[in-house]
Formats: C-alpha cells, sequence, structure tokens
C-alpha cells in the first residue's frame, strides 16, 4: 500500500476510534439521565399507589391483571387515583427540576470521561510532535515514545515517524562518514598514480607499457568511483533516467557470468545458473545488468573461498526474485544492516583482499529503487551469503515452460 493510501486508512482508523467513543459518552449520558427519570417516575407513582384506598388498589390490580375486560373502569382509576395530576404544574416542576439534578450529575462524568479520552489522545500526540519537533531541529536521535493502550492509528503513526528518524539519522550517520570516505577513496588512486608518474618523470621507473598500465588501473578505479558516486547522486536527487525496454533475463544473467569468467577461471570458482529461457523482464537491461555484476563481483571479492557461484532467478506473486548466492564465510550478523551502506566494507567477517570502494552494494541498491525494487541482503542457513533482489514484473509472464 502506498504511503497516501496508508494515511488515510489510519486517518479512518482514527475516526472511528474517537467517534466510537464519543458515541458510547453520548449514549451513557443517555442512559443515565433515562434510567434517573425511569426511577423518578417509578417513585412517584409507588407514592400515589400507597394513597389508594385497600378496596379501589384490589380492584385496580384485578383490572390491570386483565386490562381489556373492563378498560373504561380502568381509565377511570387511573384518572382519578395516579396518572390525573401528572401533568400539573407542581409534578411538571418538579420533573423538571429531577431532569436538571440529573443532568447536573451526569455533566461531570461525561466531561471527565471526555477530558480522560482527550488527554490520552494529546498525550500520544505530543510523543509524536516532540518527536516530530526534535527532529525538525536536527536531532535525528529523537524517538516517539511508545504509550500504553494507544489507539492502532496512533501506533503505526508513531512506528513511522521513529522509522522515518532511523532513516534520518542512519543518513546523517552515512553522510558524515561519506565526505571522509570520499576524500580517502578518492586520493588513494589519485595519489597512486600521481606517484607513479613521478617516478617515470624522475626516472626511478622505466616508461614501460607495465609502469603505464599501472597508472591506468588506478585510474580506472577513479572513474569508478567518481561514476557511482554519480550515479548516487543522480538516484538520490530523483533524476537517473531508466531506458526501459521488454528482454528475457536469463540472456542477461548468462552475459554477466560470461563477463566474469576470466575472474572465476582465476579463483577457481565454478557456477550455476536457474532461470526460465523465457522469463521477460522490463527494465533498464545495462543498468540492471551493472546491479548483477555488482552482485558477482562481490561474490568474488569476499567469498572466493565458497568455490560456488549460484544465480536463481523467477516469478512469484507478480515480482522477478534474483538470488546470487555464495558459499563463503557469509556476514556477522551485526554486518547485515550494515551491508549496503556506503563506503561500508566488512573488515572481520569478509575478506577484502581485493579491495573495493565500498559502493558496489549501495549502487545495486540504488538501480534496484530507481526500478522499483529493493535488494536485501541475508546469510543462508547452510552457511555463506544471499543476495536477494526483487523487481516488479509490471504485468509480464513467462511466455514458455
Amino acid at each position: 500500500m502506498s504511503a497516501p493510501l496508508r494515511t488515510r486508512a489510519r486517518a479512518r482508523q482514527l475516526w472511528y476510534w474517537i467517534s466510537l467513543r464519543m458515541i458510547a459518552l453520548a449514549l451513557l449520558a443517555a442512559l443515565l439521565v433515562g434510567a434517573g427519570m425511569w426511577l423518578r417516575f417509578f417513585w412517584w407513582e409507588a407514592r400515589l399507589r400507597e394513597r389508594i384506598p385497600e378496596a379501589i388498589l384490589d380492584e385496580l390490580k384485578r383490572l390491570e391483571n386483565d386490562p381489556y375486560a373492563d378498560a373504561e373502569r380502568l381509565r377511570q382509576i387511573y384518572g382519578q387515583y395516579l396518572y390525573g395530576d401528572y401533568f400539573t404544574p407542581e409534578v411538571l416542576q418538579a420533573d423538571l427540576l429531577w431532569f436538571s439534578l440529573l443532568v447536573l450529575i451526569a455533566l461531570p462524568l461525561i466531561v471527565g470521561a471526555g477530558l480522560m479520552l482527550s488527554l490520552r489522545l494529546s498525550r500520544h500526540l505530543d510523543a509524536v510532535a516532540v518527536a516530530a519537533r526534535r527532529l525538525a531541529a536536527g536531532d535525528f536521535s529523537a524517538r516517539a515514545l511508545s504509550c500504553k493502550q494507544v489507539p492502532a492509528a496512533l501506533d503505526a503513526l508513531m512506528r513511522d515517524v521513529n522509522e522515518m528518524a532511523e532513516r534520518l539519522e542512519r543518513r546523517e550517520r552515512e553522510l558524515h562518514a561519506s565526505s571522509a570516505a570520499i576524500a580517502h577513496e578518492l586520493r588513494t588512486p589519485l595519489t597512486a598514480a600521481k606517484a607513479r608518474l613521478q617516478g617515470i618523470m624522475d626516472g626511478v621507473f622505466d616508461r614501460s607499457p607495465q609502469q603505464l598500465s599501472m597508472i591506468m588501473r588506478q585510474l580506472d578505479q577513479l572513474n569508478r568511483l567518481i561514476s557511482d558516486l554519480y550515479l548516487l547522486s543522480l538516484v538520490s536527487a530523483g533524476q537517473l533516467a531508466l531506458v526501459r525496454s521488454q528482454f528475457l533475463l536469463r540472456p542477461l544473467l548468462e552475459e554477466r557470468l560470461a563477463w566474469a569468467a576470466p575472474s572465476l577461471r582465476l579463483l577457481p570458482m565454478s557456477t550455476a545458473l536457474y532461470c526460465c529461457e523465457q522469463l521477460p523482464l522490463n527494465a533498464d537491461r545495462d543498468r540492471l545488468g551493472q546491479a548483477i555484476s555488482i552482485l558477482i563481483d562481490n561474490a568474488l571479492r569476499y567469498a572466493a573461498s565458497g568455490k560456488l557461484l549460484t544465480i536463481s532467478a523467477g516469478l512469484h506473486d507478480g515480482q522477478i526474485h534474483i538470488d546470487v548466492e555464495d558459499d563463503g564465510p557469509g556476514f556477522a550478523p551485526e554486518h547485515l544492516e550494515l551491508a549496503c551502506d556506503r563506503f561500508w566494507r566488512a573488515e572481520h567477517s569478509r575478506s577484502r583482499h581485493a579491495g573495493g570502494s565500498g559502493l558496489g552494494l549501495a549502487v545495486a541498491v540504488a538501480i534496484c529503487e530507481a526500478h522499483g525494487g529493493k535488494l536485501s541482503v541475508h546469510n543462508r542457513p547452510a552457511g555463506g551469503a544471499r543476495m536477494h533482489l526483487e523487481l516488479p514484473a509490471e504485468g509480464t509472464a513467462p511466455q514458455g515452460a
């Protein structure tokens, strides 16, 4: 459900919650006043019956047991001894005073219950408002404190505010870390290339193809880093242009595995591909291929010890699911939520012998989100890591077995 639909649904839930309690308070007031007036009438009638002569009272009881036997006599007794004076000014005045007294008794109870209800709501809303003010002031550690017996709609609102705060805090932490990381990642290849060139100019190194190739590798690394940062900035600004087309997924997966074949042979690492031959997808083929290559490269860098890379894809519940799995060391549990952060690299759970800027998975996540999908990182029960990519099928279905 989209955010606007979720907001409207919760507004309806809150409206229902408030309306139900307001109606209950109104009914309680009506029942209280009604019960009081009934008691007043019962007491007034009992007093009148006590004043009726014994013989007439016996006759009245007999007639009330069979009111149709002598209806005229029954009405006569009622008018003479019971209800004939009911509409006199004295009785009406007494009823009005009794009704006013009941209202005066019910009013504080209803007002008190209404105040308790409004205070309960205000506590929940104040918790959200305090957190929102702190967030607006730049304190992204603010959280809306949970209250007891909170309405479901307000509880959902609190969770949304806290989730937003967590994302803002994470983004701020990522931004601060990125500033230093970007400077470091840019400086490293640039410094290495500059030092190598200076060495060639000073005659320390020969001007050979091998030396120039080393400089070119550093410049390629620098270019990849700048390209990744540019892509992430486009996604953050919502300006990443996708060139969508209809294509089959399996040839794309085979193509990306073929591109990685030289590295796979060097490790060595075997591969397995499970995907329907005729599984169509509407997406930007180059961008999606870039994301898949990142996942393959991630396995090559950090899971070479597993010796097996498995890619499986299929259509489930209107979504294209792509899993890239390895038999390597996997992620430490505390690293699962950080694995897709920019410039994050596990220093302990997964080897970084092959280097890398730490932007790969962040770029893959950005490409997936630009397609309306998502990328998640998991550990396999049997060991190793699983990168799960999920994309909307957009109405497509397999065209063959």
